[in-house]
């Protein structure tokens, strides 16, 4: 990795000062190769050379920074230089070349660099099936839903499809298997039969591994009976479309489960689900799209900490706005805290206020550029956090939506904590969140809300529409009789923390 890191900086030294600036922007953009997002802008704007470099082992999982850089520099016409990257052989362990499937089977490490994003599609499933709001999680439920037998749905198998379909090239995903007592997963053609009882072979269109009556089973065109050591808890799965293979691996072990080799692939390819039947309770648990992490714990936890204080450059002055306030709320002298009062106080209903929610928004408005501020939501059972566009409604009954003008995190219950998006993403926790960071784009439409304490990034808006002022938002929801009377505390930022 050390050579690599090398060469690409040795590649970057030998680009023009203004050439290396166009190579930062093709950087940032999203599916600057399929399947991979772009680097944050707020990372790029003032990194060096030796910085990019970095910044595209980390983000591109290590070989694929190699991908990302030749892409880029062909774009800028800098074809020399992919040339000498070309030439450049990045090995994984034992010396395997990079494409010698024939000879060793390409190890979890390497793969991962073609992590993709993969939701499920609910135009695919089977009126039984039950997903999460995410697209993220499938179980089987006891219902038959009244769905609409549209084309793309399965009607007799419980069996759904992801929306992502491939065409060319490479690609992996993990599907968290955990607490099920049968299961299968893997790709289908485009093509595949859905309106019957199937037969899930490549000689049908389809690349699976599946567990069933307590035996593991690749669902080659003769089964293959799979003689694991333990069970899976994660399977992953890659693809190489155009070299006709599909790779099954246990995530955690990094063990090959299976592999097609020979594949006929002629059209699009889907990541293909079935979590069976819920068994009367006993296989209950969902299947569930993992995210892929390539990086080892501490790697990881530096790189969150790295892109936290990337943000935290941008720090801003927030004081809450008194004339904003519903009246019910009661602030501190330095209108840096808030919280919910059992008396009404008698304000003027002024244009700014908000009079039937609990709401309040920062004094400072932004139109442009990049800010960032942390609200304490210590001892709190219920909170939200954001920003609000200027012409929001505050008088009557308010939808916290992006087409309303909000782009907000919310926690209820303790322990629920959701992104109020279209539609609604429930965010899993390790621990409740003590701070939360709010970072704005203005320019680049984005809004990410960090966990300040594990540098977690929770969640982020994207593609947002910002044509007028926006403002920082908050509601320390009601004091639920004492129970969340904490208030809400708007913080200095220590980037030290």
């Amino acid at each position: 990795m050390a050579k690599f890191k090398q060469e690409l900086w040795k590649s970057l030294q030998d680009l023009r000062e203004e050439e290396f600036e166009n190579f930062k922007w093709f950087l940032k953009e999203d599916d600057i190769l399929e399947g991979l997002s772009g680097i944050p802008v707020a990372q790029l704007e003032k990194a060096k050379r030796q910085d990019v470099v970095d910044l595209m082992v980390q983000k591109y999982q290590g070989p694929g920074a190699l991908k990302v850089a030749m892409n880029v520099l062909e774009n800028i016409n800098r074809n020399d230089l992919v040339q000498r990257l070309q030439n450049f052989h990045l090995e994984p362990k034992h010396g395997a070349k990079r494409e010698e499937y024939n000879k060793k089977k390409p190890e979890l490490e390497w793969v991962r660099q073609f992590a993709v994003d993969v939701t499920l599609d609910p135009k695919t499933a089977h009126p039984h099936l039950i997903l999460s709001d995410d697209g993220k999680q499938v179980g089987h439920g006891d219902v038959r839903k009244n769905l609409p037998n549209n084309p793309e749905r399965f009607n007799k198998c419980v069996n759904i499809l992801g929306k992502q379909g491939f065409s060319s090239g490479k690609f992996y995903f993990e599907v968290q298997v955990k607490g099920k007592t049968a299961w299968g997963l893997g790709v289908a053609k485009e093509s595949i039969k859905r309106k019957v009882q199937i037969t899930a072979c490549p000689e049908n269109g389809y690349w699976t591994i599946m567990l069933r009556n307590e035996e593991y089973e690749a669902n080659d065109d003769d089964p293959v009976h799979l003689s694991l050591n333990h069970r899976p808890q994660r399977v992953g799965v890659f693809v190489d479309h155009d070299k006709g293979l599909v790779f099954f691996y246990d995530a955690d072990t990094g063990d090959v489960l299976y592999s097609f080799t020979g594949c006929s692939f002629t059209e699009k390819i889907y990541p293909f689900l079935t979590p069976f039947t819920n068994d009367h309770g006993a296989n209950a648990a969902p299947l569930i799209i993992s995210p892929v992490n390539y990086f080892g714990d501490q790697e990881e936890q530096d790189r969150k900490k790295a892109e936290l204080l990337s943000v935290q450059q941008f720090a801003v002055e927030v004081t809450l706005d008194p004339k904003t306030a519903h009246p019910n709320l009661v602030l501190s002298d330095d209108n840096k805290q808030v919280y919910h009062g059992d008396v009404r106080k008698k304000l003027p209903n002024n244009p700014e206020r908000f009079y039937r929610c609990v709401n309040i928004l920062g004094k400072q408005s932004f139109s442009s550029g990049r800010f960032y501020f942390e609200v304490q939501v210590k001892g709190k059972t219920a909170w939200t956090v954001g920003v609000a566009k200027e012409s929001i409604e505050r008088k009557g009954r308010i939808t916290l939506d992006p087409k309303y003008g909000f782009f907000t995190v919310h926690f209820e219950n303790g322990d629920e904590c959701q992104a109020i998006d279209d539609p609604l993403v429930h965010l899993p926790l390790t621990s409740h969140p003590q701070k939360i960071g709010v970072f704005v784009d203005y320019n680049g439409g984005l809004v990410s809300f960090y966990d300040v304490k594990s540098a977690a990034l929770l969640y982020t808006f994207t593609g947002c529409s910002f044509n007028e002022k926006i403002y920082p938002f908050f509601s320390p929801c009601t004091n639920d009789k004492g129970i969340n009377s904490a208030p809400l505390i708007v913080c200095p930022v220590n980037q030290n923390d």
